[in-house]
């Protein structure tokens, strides 16, 4: 029997120290986080990671941007003007040839034996005018004298007017088949890039043939970029004139700059309320080839001291846009007004003074006085 409330005791002294440590570690646990949340409570809440950008005040080019296609200068479609046969092609398809290279050589032999013939025709009417001229010369002294009549005199006079009139009729012959001989050589009226020849040698050619030309010339130097700019920006484009640059981008990364506006459209295109204009490039180096897409960016002028910020710092809320400024730590937001954007940064019209520290990264968790903490962006991110 005593063991049996020796046993019993102990039993009790067991559950009694297993509640007391249930107790503590209940305590602990609960007594803990309400210290904890009184502390929190007491500090406010947590900061918000952000990251941000900085407000300046700077000159801002005016800029256009619009996508271009470069266009040669001057194009050409070489074409046979007298029916004959191809004799010679003296170029490579696709090589540069200057103005009056030449090109193909067409079979003369008719032409130039009416050439030669003109020429024979020409010697003999001048031959019979030298001697008419000498028979007036001789008339006209005789007729002096009183052994030939003034008739006779005015007929040698005017055989002499008649034999001058067929030796230029003969030159203005001989002159216009060597205008048509000129047209067998063929030759370059540009410089440029040739095309490829769409003839060889041995083919006939004729000049009503208004089908394929026998080659095509292609001005590359100096050459356009052709594109089309929104109608807003017409005056603004014409007020720039020739101080407007033009800079141009391509896929393969390839950018150049120095192209001059040189034309402007006369009429808008009403479908796509754009205007055409053209740039023009010197591409001395032919880096710009007919047919490329490019990027374009036209500079019409540059606004001073201008308050840019990041494009992202800024959010558009009910009110219109604004950015969430941060002073001391803390987000305020500051409402502004965007003029446009350039080069990845907004530019402002009004809101900013230009020196301030704006929030590019975490505003969808802010609210005007949140506590922030500002992280630096890794390099790559």
């Amino acid at each position: 029997m005593a063991k049996k409330l020796e046993f019993n005791r102990s039993g009790y002294l067991m559950i009694a120290a297993c509640a007391a440590l249930v107790v503590a570690g209940l305590w602990w646990t609960f007594g803990r986080s309400g210290e904890q949340s009184a502390q929190q409570k007491k500090k406010g809440p947590a900061a918000i990671s952000v990251l941000v950008g900085k407000a300046q005040k700077k000159d801002v080019p005016y800029r256009v941007e619009s996508l271009g296609t470069v266009q040669p200068l001057m194009t050409v479609s070489i074409r046979s003007r007298v029916d004959s046969q191809v004799v010679k092609v003296h170029f490579e398809d696709g090589a540069k040839v200057n103005k009056g290279d030449l090109l193909f050589t067409l079979d003369s032999r008719s032409i130039d034996a009416q050439i030669m013939q003109a020429e024979a025709t020409l010697a003999r009417d001048k031959a019979q005018l030298e001697k008419a001229e000498r028979d007036r010369d001789r008339v006209a002294g005789l007729a002096a004298k009183g052994t030939l009549s003034q008739v006779q005199e005015a007929d040698a006079k005017t055989n002499v007017e008649v034999l001058k009139a067929t030796v230029a009729q003969d030159e203005a012959s001989l002159q216009n088949l060597r205008v048509m001989r000129s047209y067998y050589d063929v030759k370059a009226p540009i410089t440029g890039r040739i095309g490829i020849a769409n003839v060889r040698q041995g083919s006939i050619v004729r000049s009503a043939d208004s089908g394929t030309p026998l080659a095509t010339i292609n001005q590359l130097a100096p050459i356009y970029v052709a594109f089309g700019v929104a109608e807003r920006y017409i005056p603004e484009l014409r007020a720039a004139g020739d101080k407007a640059t033009v800079e141009i981008a391509f896929q393969n990364e390839l950018t150049l700059s120095g192209g001059k506006v040189a034309f402007i459209e006369n009429t808008v295109d009403p479908q796509t309320g754009t205007i055409l204009v053209r740039a023009i490039f010197q591409n001395a180096d032919e880096k710009l080839w007919p047919g490329t897409l490019a990027s374009v960016r036209v500079t019409l002028r540059t606004d001073p001291d201008l308050v840019t910020v990041p494009a992202e710092a800024v959010q558009n809320g009910q009110k219109g846009n604004f950015v969430f400024v941060v002073e001391n730590n803390v987000a305020r937001v500051k409402a502004v007004k965007v003029l446009r954007t350039a080069d990845g940064e907004a530019v402002l019209s009004e809101g900013l003074n230009g020196d301030e520290t704006v929030v590019t990264d975490g505003q969808l968790s802010l609210r005007d006085g949140s506590r922030v903490d500002i992280k630096t962006r890794q390099a790559g991110s």
